[in-house]
């Protein structure tokens, strides 16, 4: 049996298994890279300041600042999504509306002789035998 794309399916469903496990072992490792980094600058602190000394804060620990940093980044990455996934929502709408009409031309092409294609009007055998 063959998918669409030309392959056997048992090699999508293993090679489908296979991207999982790798995209979750390596999530796995990105994670105890992160923690251990973290726990390894717990004691560390740092001084922040924002908007030309307006807003300082003095002896924040590392740890926070880098969740903080993590937070805002999936804020950010989440809002910019949303857009995208409006986006690409329009753009299938938009297209599924044009296959719609283009599936009504083909219907209406198919009910067209090859004579009315070629200009020639089709016989008419409604008058009987010929004179």
């Amino acid at each position: 049996m063959v998918s669409g794309m030309g392959r056997p399916i048992a090699f999508n469903m293993v090679g489908q298994y296979t991207v999982w496990v790798v995209r979750m072992l390596l999530t796995l490792v990105l994670v105890v890279i992160v923690t251990g980094f973290a726990m390894q600058n717990s004691g560390e602190h740092a001084t922040v300041t924002l908007w030309q000394k307006t807003i300082v804060f003095y002896e924040v620990p590392l740890v926070l600042l880098l969740f903080e940093a993590f937070v805002l980044g999936a804020v950010v990455w989440f809002v910019v999504s949303i857009f995208h996934e409006i986006a690409l929502r329009r753009q299938i709408r938009k297209l599924k509306r044009e296959n719609s009409d283009l599936n009504q031309e083909i219907a209406g092409l198919h009910s067209i002789s090859l004579r009315e294609i070629e200009g020639q009007a089709p016989p008419d055998d409604t008058s009987g035998p010929g004179i």
